[in-house]
């Protein structure tokens, strides 16, 4: 067990991007130095608590959201059984109530997680010195032109395959940049809003990370791709879409699958959905998206698999990612896929400062199903495909993924960059 025991709070334990981000940071933590005990504040633990349980975590529920009057004492009674925290790192929507718990309780290092735009608001409520650190989301002030080009040095942080397509991996994690005077709080990555000065007239510290994923986890694998189309009955040769998001309107499944329908064309293709479909109204939407498939002869080409456990298998099992989305969001989800290879075709409401690699293709909302389709049918006929099906799409897709993973590597979004900066603070 690590000498530091670090208690992180969140507010449910269903697959997310905010939970997948936290449970990518436990996994590459240290465990000689640092312990994990996760405690949710839902009233139930949901489908990622084995995953923590995995890494060694202890998985509490605190049943009782920050908003419950009885949020305090519960957490003070915690708190005080266990006796052993000596960092607390809120994840919470309200995080600052925990951690006036934390304070009074003794803790002495209290991080609060929180967007860009909730930094004034939680620095100008910690008139107790409630907070010592606020991470917050940015993307390290790089251009877009740097973004996308990958020109920024990084001999460090490469990513090499050997001849048998195995991973090689070289990450310097030393040296640690930190903000604790004035504090550039800048565009979270899928916000594309200006940034702005935060004066740091308080103690807090205030530490800028990106949102990021494990590159490493989500990179090309043959093996992964195959197993994972033989577990679903899909041939090599068929042109798999992916359509990643929780069954919702913000992210628009009925689009993917009238762009689906529009591509009469391709005969040998299949279009997965990968979200959580748990409560009455997302089964009601999906039994609605089987019924009008069905009404068209394509429902058996139809994938619904459930929550975002294996989205790192699903990745590199498909060629074409569809992301019509109706709003920002999910953008470590959109990172993840410029690792794995993919072409992506997102809605041109997303920031583009989502194309990392230049490899996200925007289109309109505005345009009907059948133009996405056609420009989709464009890739598909004229240009390399990257299926698996034979040796050179291979080839071109592990080169194109290693080539999208340098650029992220190279450019602050791989997960081990926040922890350079996470892990100075937990070990103070």
């Amino acid at each position: 067990m690590g000498d530091k025991n670090i208690l992180l709070l969140l507010d449910r334990m269903e697959f997310c991007a905010l939970n997948s981000t936290v449970l990518s940071y436990v996994k590459n933590m240290d465990r000689n130095k640092f312990h994990f005990d996760i405690l949710v504040a839902a009233n139930q633990l949901g489908s990622m608590e084995k995953q923590f349980s995995n890494e060694g975590c202890n998985v509490f529920c605190l049943c009782a959201s920050t908003s419950d009057r009885k949020f305090k004492t519960k957490f003070a009674e915690f708190i005080q059984k266990r006796n052993k925290y000596d960092v607390v790192h809120s994840f919470l929507k309200n995080g600052m109530v925990a951690l006036a718990v934390a304070k009074e309780n003794e803790i002495p290092v209290r991080i609060i997680n929180c967007s860009e735009n909730d930094v004034a608001h939680n620095r100008k409520n910690n008139k107790n010195d409630e907070i010592t650190h606020i991470v917050t989301t940015g993307n390290n002030n790089q251009s877009d032109n740097t973004a996308a080009s990958g020109k920024k040095n990084a001999d460090t942080n490469e990513i090499n395959l050997d001849n048998n397509g195995s991973k090689s991996v070289n990450r310097e994690i030393s040296g640690v940049d930190h903000v604790n005077t004035n504090a550039a709080v800048t565009n979270e990555i899928d916000e594309g809003n200006e940034g702005i000065m935060v004066p740091n007239e308080n103690k807090e510290e205030i530490v800028s990370v990106n949102k990021a994923v494990d590159v490493i986890e989500y990179e090309f694998n043959l093996d992964t791709a195959k197993e994972f189309r033989s577990s679903l009955g899909i041939d090599d040769n068929q042109i798999v879409f992916l359509h990643i998001g929780n069954i919702s309107d913000q992210f628009n499944q009925k689009f993917s699958i009238e762009i689906f329908r529009e591509l009469r064309e391709v005969k040998n293709a299949c279009l997965l959905f990968i979200g959580n479909e748990d409560n009455k109204k997302e089964i009601n939407e999906i039994k609605f998206f089987k019924k009008y498939a069905s009404r068209y002869g394509f429902e058996e080409r139809l994938y619904f698999l459930g929550s975002m456990e294996n989205l790192d298998k699903a990745l590199s099992a498909s060629d074409i990612i569809l992301a019509p989305w109706k709003k920002t969001a999910l953008s470590t989800a959109l990172l993840a896929a410029q690792a794995s290879g993919a072409k992506i075709f997102a809605s041109d409401v997303l920031s583009e400062k989502i194309n990392v690699t230049d490899t996200v293709h925007f289109l309109s909302l505005k345009k009907p199903a059948r133009a996405w389709a056609c420009e989709i049918m464009n890739f598909i006929f004229n240009e390399d495909k990257r299926i698996i099906s034979t040796n050179n799409q291979i080839e071109s897709r592990r080169h194109l993924s290693e080539h999208n993973c340098n650029i992220i590597l190279r450019n602050g979004y791989d997960i081990i960059d926040n922890l350079k900066k996470i892990n100075r603070i937990y070990e103070l």
